[in-house]
């Protein structure tokens, strides 16, 4: 038959409330300052994939926003545009806008591959009821990225049993070290200066979750949502700055199964 990944029961969790004088009473000073790509990129990757009308039959009246990955395209060497980003995690968190629901779906599958296209780690992704922005967080339990290896992931939505991925995106991550006197000043700061931090030296991945967790946190927050949408706005997605952050999506040990 054809092995398809499982979870064991998922668990859908609101992340713990954020200290007020985290929260600054001012907009921060986000500047992304987005480095080169490597070399080496291989795979440019695709940021967005088929709207929410390729798993819904009657949907003509339906706004038809795309499956998006909430990461740069940037400019690599040799003129092609890659969808890449660094990271300082060595389990790094993803973040996707999902224009579909549960009910909408048969199944959605993230997938993270080395350079030698080797699978690092792949489950099952249990989607919110809602359409809205998703954070995915590779598990302790899968092995960490290593130091200056070209990674690439792949979200891919399935609207139906034993058929291709209706929708796909995905794109490139790269693993660096900090600088100790980087690594000194994140220490001390608050979270939406880490964001700041991060931001100036091109840790995307690590940026927009410390933005992104923030501004769940604390919806009601206008200078969060400024910011948000001024990240969003950086990277060319301003279209979904708007959108939802759902609590949602706790990625577990993977089971396989036979269907």
């Amino acid at each position: 038959g054809c092995l398809v990944l499982g979870l064991l029961p998922a668990k859908v969790h609101s992340l713990p409330q954020t200290n007020a004088k985290e929260v600054l009473a001012t907009a921060t000073r986000l500047n992304f300052v987005p480095p080169p790509p490597p070399a080496d990129i291989g795979i440019p990757g695709d940021r967005t994939g088929a709207g929410r009308r390729g798993c819904i039959a009657n949907s003509s009246a339906m706004p038809d926003k795309q499956l998006t990955a909430i990461v740069p395209i940037a400019k690599a060497a040799t003129g092609v545009d890659v969808v890449w980003g660094m990271t300082t995690a060595e389990h790094p968190t993803f973040w996707f806008y999902v224009p579909y629901r549960a009910q909408d779906v048969h199944a959605a599958k993230f997938v993270l591959r080395a350079a030698d296209n080797r699978i690092a780690y792949q489950t099952a992704v249990p989607l919110p009821n809602q359409p809205g922005v998703i954070s995915l967080t590779l598990p302790k339990t899968a092995a960490p990225l290593e130091i200056a290896k070209q990674y690439h992931w792949y979200f891919n939505i399935y609207c139906a049993e034993r058929k291709p991925p209706t929708a796909i995106v995905h794109g490139g991550v790269q693993r660096r070290a900090i600088a100790p006197t980087l690594a000194s000043q994140l220490e001390q700061a608050t979270p939406q200066k880490r964001a700041e931090l991060y931001f100036a030296n091109g840790f995307w991945y690590d940026a927009v979750t410390v933005l992104g967790e923030l501004y769940y946190r604390n919806p009601g927050n206008i200078e969060l949502a400024q910011d948000w949408a001024k990240v969003l706005h950086f990277v060319g997605l301003e279209a979904i700055a708007s959108e939802p952050i759902a609590s949602c999506c706790h990625l577990m040990q993977q089971v396989r199964r036979e269907l």
